[in-house]
């Protein structure tokens, strides 16, 4: 069951409703996510009209949220957040630990992105809650983040802190979460840094700060190495160094836009002012306001730029500049203090008591357990054994399958790149079928593949074809789409090299993902999985082990 990619939409729409009483729901949540990562929001919209008809045929409500959930992806803001409701009301008595918090959670993610800050932290509220039921941890702690973030902004320091420390705290239960879970794990570390720099607690922000930048340095991460270190420049102004700060801004600063910049700009401003530079710190407070004005995203400190621009017109006898200013920001400053108080009053609400009468459930029921523990130790033990011959089953399984996987590595074996053919495609002439196979071979044994940037049309270029004829060879004789092609080709050289270069294990998800053709380490996780059974961090993992024990 495959697209075939070059097809004009008519094909692509006859092909699918072909498949249509075939396909299951992996099915089509397979070549949803395909389109999706390719662009292809011609074939996605017509996967979403089969799952949306399947499931209502089959009046499943689950699958119907999941339909709804990528319509949202083609939809304008306002039919996203119908549909955001439809998947709320669809699931809001499920049974599901995922549903109606994915419902809510998106809401929040589409008011978010608007800048309808209020309206987001309502429905992260009612995600986080919905997780808090369900006792789903990770939705608890990727809630538990926005809603942090959005008190942040809003000047609930302390709140925030409480929540990046309750997060860290899940994550750090995980075994090895530093590399295993390596976004999360920076994430906070940066949240909690720039939490307690507005706290003025200097020693904590430069505490987090320090193992951001150490573990970004371990894991060769140059991105967020950037964002650790500018971190730290706002630091060394609080803590007086402002030559230092004002050299590491200067360098750091010229690749960011939007607010970013604009904070950055306002501490380069404070320096300037600082070292008694008055007109270089009105430069930098003029291009914060240019930024804020387009943008209209004020941060918290743009009041003390506007203050200082005021009694910079003042100064000056600029009236029409002072107007101006003081305009603006007694329009920022209403608004700001408007939407501190409904944050504040919402998060209470909504956040703070709900979660302190979860804690005295909590600490009922643990009590209730003491209660019945003798009474169910029988039964537990017989659970207990059927339950460990599960997982000891599964264990075996996956040891068998990361064997395989370390054979397959040092060997360089390729599954499933040749496929037996009877009946050869009639539509690509011979000379021609050939001579794109025999290119195709030497295309595999390069590593031209892991170009994140290749598509059909670029190499059917180089392998001088078009692209009909080639996704029709690649269709005919790999068995498989164009992208599951690229991804299995990947997946087997990831596998080669983990095996034979240590020192990719200390590389992020994200890096690995880079390193090996992907975009994003969900795509890359996701075909290592399809294509193995196990997720790279446990192949990583077991491959340090065997390192550490000095076996290899």
């Amino acid at each position: 069951m495959v697209i075939s990619y070059g097809y004009s939409q008519k094909d692509k729409e006859f092909n699918l409703e072909l498949l249509n009483s075939k396909l299951t729901y992996e099915d089509i949540g397979n070549l949803q996510y395909e389109a999706f990562e390719n662009h292809d929001t011609v074939t996605l919209g017509l996967l979403i009209n089969i799952h949306l008809k399947k499931a209502t045929l089959e009046n499943n409500k689950i699958e119907k949220a999941r339909a709804y959930y990528y319509k949202t992806g083609l939809e304008n803001e306002t039919s996203a957040l119908s549909y955001s409701d439809s998947i709320i009301k669809l699931t809001r008595d499920s049974k599901h630990p995922n549903y109606p918090a994915i419902g809510f959670a998106l809401k929040g993610h589409i008011n978010y992105e608007s800048g309808n800050f209020q309206e987001a932290l309502n429905n992260y509220l009612q995600a986080y809650n919905s997780a808090l039921k369900k006792n789903n941890i990770e939705q608890q702690k990727e809630y538990g983040q926005a809603i942090a973030a959005i008190r942040n902004l809003y000047g609930q320091h302390y709140a925030a802190v409480e929540l990046y420390n309750k997060n860290l705290k899940l994550l750090q239960s995980e075994t090895d979460s530093e590399k295993l879970l390596y976004d999360d794990h920076t994430l906070l570390l940066y949240n909690l840094s720039l939490t307690h720099l507005r706290l003025q607690s200097l020693d904590s922000a430069r505490y987090y700060t320090n193992k951001g930048i150490d573990l970004t340095l371990q894991m060769r991460d140059t991105t967020n190495f950037k964002d650790f270190i500018l971190l730290d420049a706002q630091i060394n102004f609080y803590a007086g160094d402002y030559l230092r700060a004002r050299d590491t801004l200067v360098k750091y600063s010229k690749a960011l836009d939007g607010t970013s910049k604009a904070i950055k700009l306002y501490y380069l401003g404070k320096i300037a002012e600082k070292l008694d530079n008055i007109d270089l710190s009105m430069k930098y407070f003029k291009e914060v306001d240019s930024i804020v004005t387009a943008t209209k995203d004020p941060f918290l400190e743009v009041k003390d730029v506007y203050h200082q621009l005021i009694l910079y017109a003042i100064a000056k006898n600029d009236n029409q500049s002072q107007i101006d200013y003081i305009e603006k920001l007694i329009a920022y400053d209403s608004l700001h203090s408007a939407k501190q108080e409904k944050v504040i009053n919402a998060a209470m609400v909504s956040y703070d008591i709900p979660y302190l009468k979860h804690q005295k459930k909590q600490a009922e029921a643990q009590l209730e357990n003491k209660r019945d523990l003798i009474k169910g130790i029988g039964l537990l033990a017989g659970i207990g054994s059927l339950t460990g011959i599960f997982f000891f089953i599964r264990s075996v399984r996956t040891q068998r399958k990361l064997k395989i996987l370390m054979e397959e590595g040092r060997f360089n074996k390729r599954k499933g790149y040749k496929k037996p053919v009877s009946n050869h495609p009639s539509s690509v002439p011979e000379d021609i079928r050939k001579d794109i196979l025999s290119r195709l071979e030497k295309f595999e044994d390069s590593a031209r593949f892991l170009d994140k940037d290749l598509d059909m049309s670029s190499l059917a270029q180089e392998l001088e074809t078009n692209t009909t004829y080639l996704s029709v060879i690649i269709n005919t004789y790999k068995n498989k789409s164009f992208p599951n092609y690229l991804k299995d080709l990947r997946v087997a050289k990831a596998i080669q090299m983990l095996n034979a270069d240590r020192g990719l294990l200390k590389y992020s998800n994200q890096g690995l993902a880079e390193v090996f053709g992907f975009k994003t380490s969900e795509s890359f996780s996701k075909a290592f999985y399809k294509n193995t059974g196990v997720y790279p961090s446990k192949f990583i993992k077991e491959l340090n082990s065997i390192k550490e024990g000095g076996h290899l």
